[in-house]
């Protein structure tokens, strides 16, 4: 913790450095210009400050030192205790008033209070930017037997605290799965907090989930709290963590097994206690074979494995699902329905991206639909056709990788070259929609082009 003490008596700031030497990080200043200087291009949780500074006002600055950053606590000593300079005080921003002499221990009791409280308003802060409400009262809709298996499997987990890994394919329902897991608590005080582990820049993935303080690298100005930090009497939840790298990896696996870290250019010690429920849509175990995944990890975070079967193998499940989505994305009480061809073809189908693209299909068939039944005849052609298959038919020939290559590797890169090729022709060019047809998550399918010298 950093604290700025203004004052313009010599012996009360050596007092302070040396009281304080080892304990906190205390700069001492003998005005307000000095103290203001000493705001600049620093984070400072705490100000003492004098109410007379010679011929200045220590209540007047309290403004100024709120406009350098709204967030630091100020509080105020002085040599006498006057009701009405305390009044005009707090109501200038002042959190405590201390009256000299003042006692070791009555700086300390103010410092820890303000600390303490200061962590309150930064996690409470940090768990605001985090609420995702989207889905989160999402029921999980189906009649299949496949998917009552993994609820009930789900709720055997309640009150046992043991770490999760589910698995399924690209657009299963994995986050709403972890988020079923995490309301069979029954305790609204638990935080949730989801992390796309793929979605973040590998540079920015260690501050997102340790936390940093401010100056720990270039453009952290002020202190961030973590994810696992925010996590602490809750679940975090690490979505698509098979793309995490493995230096990253040892450090997550210590926290598991610690339940204690350090922010980046942190020294502060900090315990948190969370459950994990991690999720991927790839074989964890062919990436710890091939040591992109290590083991210890792997057996960490999945101490109980929940399975969600693709959409293809749950096809009871699809018309409820059609309702469902129907229903969610009707505007102004227009309720549509789909014809019975079209609803057959619908089930027919084999959704290679599963549920979300159900959805996605669904919302758009009912916003261009004109009439209250929608038939077939109106599905656009991108709807169920070109990179929707899964697979190209039998009569449609793949280019094939010549035959002349070196070596087995030589060919098998050129093969896989050439079939992301085909993939992305027969998306019109999408590459999310090609990595979903090609069951790898859209990070993955970069990754793979830039080893395979593709364009991006």
């Amino acid at each position: 913790m950093r604290i700025l003490c203004i004052d313009d008596d010599p012996d009360f700031l050596i007092g302070m450095r040396m009281q304080f030497r080892g304990r906190f990080d205390v700069i001492t200043a003998a005005s307000m210009e000095e103290g203001l200087s000493a705001l600049r291009g620093r984070s400072v949780d705490l100000v003492l400050l004098d109410v007379e500074l010679g011929k200045e006002s220590g209540i007047g600055g309290i403004g100024a030192i709120k406009s350098s950053d709204p967030a630091i606590d100020v509080a105020m000593l002085s040599g006498v205790r006057d009701p009405r300079v305390i009044v005009e005080a707090v109501r200038a921003g002042a959190v405590d008033y201390l009256v000299k002499p003042v006692e070791v221990e009555q700086v300390e009791a103010i410092i820890m209070r303000q600390a303490a409280a200061r962590r309150v308003r930064e996690r409470y802060d940090a768990l605001v930017e985090t609420q995702n409400t989207n889905g989160r009262r999402s029921s999980i809709v189906h009649k299949s037997q496949s998917v009552s298996r993994v609820l009930k499997q789900a709720e055997q987990l309640r009150g046992h605290g043991a770490n999760v890994l589910i698995v399924g394919e690209t657009g299963t329902g994995k986050e709403l799965l972890a988020r079923y897991i995490h309301r069979l608590e029954g305790d609204p005080r638990r935080p949730f907090i989801a992390v796309n582990c793929a979605a973040i820049p590998e540079e920015l993935m260690e501050a997102e989930l340790f936390g940093a303080e401010a100056g720990a690298f270039t453009g952290s100005l002020k202190r961030r709290i973590g994810k696992f930090e925010l996590a602490d009497g809750g679940d975090i939840f690490l979505d698509e963590i098979a793309s995490l790298k493995v230096g990253l990896q040892a450090k997550i696996l210590r926290v598991l097994q610690e339940g204690e870290f350090a922010r980046l250019g942190g020294n502060e010690t900090i315990r948190a206690n969370f459950r994990v429920i991690a999720a991927t849509n790839e074989e964890l175990e062919q990436k710890v074979s091939r040591g992109d995944f290590r083991m210890d990890l792997y057996h960490r975070i999945r101490v109980i494995q929940l399975l969600l079967p693709p959409l293809r193998e749950r096809a009871e499940d699809i018309p409820l699902l059609i309702e469902h989505f129907l229903s969610k994305y009707a505007k102004d009480g227009v309720r549509r329905r789909f014809s019975d061809g079209a609803m057959a073809r619908l089930t027919a189908y084999n959704w290679p991206g599963n549920v979300r693209e159900l959805a996605n299909v669904v919302q758009s068939l009912g916003i261009l639909a004109q009439d209250e039944v929608i038939d077939e005849a109106v599905f656009p052609a991108w709807c169920l056709n070109g990179c929707g298959r899964p697979a190209p038919k039998e009569s449609e020939p793949i280019p094939a990788a010549e035959a002349t290559v070196g070596t087995l590797k030589e060919y098998v890169a050129k093969a896989e070259k050439r079939y992301i090729e085909y993939a992305i022709r027969a998306c019109g060019g999408d590459k999310s929609r090609a990595a979903r047809t090609l069951d790898m998550g859209r990070t993955t399918l970069y990754a793979k082009m830039k080893e395979l010298g593709m364009s991006l």
